[in-house]
């Protein structure tokens, strides 16, 4: 029995070595992932990246970053002095053709009246020596009169309106494409730097952005806003002067 027990144990042995050597000699085991309930879960081996075209290019790289302050081109760029200038030209010129319609309309409205009053007046004075006919023509041209002036007086604040609209319409037209055209020259001058120098990214910072920290080593806004300057200064057509 002894004898027995000895093989037995030799067999157990023998048979945990195999074991061990088929969980480890069979290559990676499949990862697992314990989930919230404690029951493993075997991922699956197939990945998306095995249908990407890779190669060297898609390996990460050092890159060169820098950023302009928008506080810094908003205080101290010249050319959006200018533009800001323009922009407010434009509507105080809108704002100066709305007044015009305004007290044309008003006018209108006014002259209307007074037509009427005087048409009343005339039809008093002569009702008394008027044929029936003549009566009837009087009372049916106060009566146009009076139906003009309701008509007026409903479209006048409509018809203001709209030519308001319109032309608040042709400022944001007017302001967007000056706009448009400032910041394109700052990106412009903007990638001319980056090529110059080689960065690879330059950002716009502002307060309230998508920027929540940045390094102030890497602002540039001095740099930009002096070589803006300088080029619109010499580039800038001068108004002839009045002899």
């Amino acid at each position: 029995m002894k004898q027995a027990g000895t093989i037995l144990n030799v067999i157990l042995v023998i048979a945990v070595a195999i074991l061990f050597y088929l969980q480890f000699s069979n290559g990676k085991a499949a990862p697992e992932v314990v989930t919230e309930n404690d029951t493993p879960t075997v991922m699956m081996e197939d990945s998306l990246t095995k249908y990407m075209d890779l190669d060297s290019n898609i390996s990460a790289k050092p890159i060169k970053i820098a950023y302009v302050n928008n506080d810094s081109l908003n205080k101290n760029l010249n050319m959006l002095r200018d533009v800001e200038e323009r922009i407010a030209k434009k509507e105080k010129e809108l704002q100066g053709r709305i007044e015009s319609k305004k007290r044309s309309l008003e006018n209108s409205y006014k002259n209307k009246i007074s037509q009427f009053e005087k048409a009343k007046d005339n039809y008093k004075l002569g009702a008394p020596t008027m044929s029936d006919d003549q009566l009837k023509t009087a009372q049916n041209n106060l009566m146009k009169i009076e139906q003009e002036i309701m008509g007026m007086q409903q479209n006048l604040e409509q018809s203001l309106y709209q030519f308001s609209q319109q032309q608040e319409q042709e400022y944001m037209m007017v302001k967007a494409a000056e706009m448009e055209k400032y910041y394109l020259k700052v990106q412009q001058f903007c990638q001319s730097f980056a090529q110059t120098l080689g960065f690879d990214f330059i950002l716009i910072y502002q307060n309230g952005g998508s920027i929540l920290y940045s390094n102030t080593s890497y602002d540039i806004s001095n740099y930009v806003v002096d070589a803006i300057n300088k080029e619109y200064s010499q580039n800038k057509i001068q108004p002839t002067e009045e002899k």
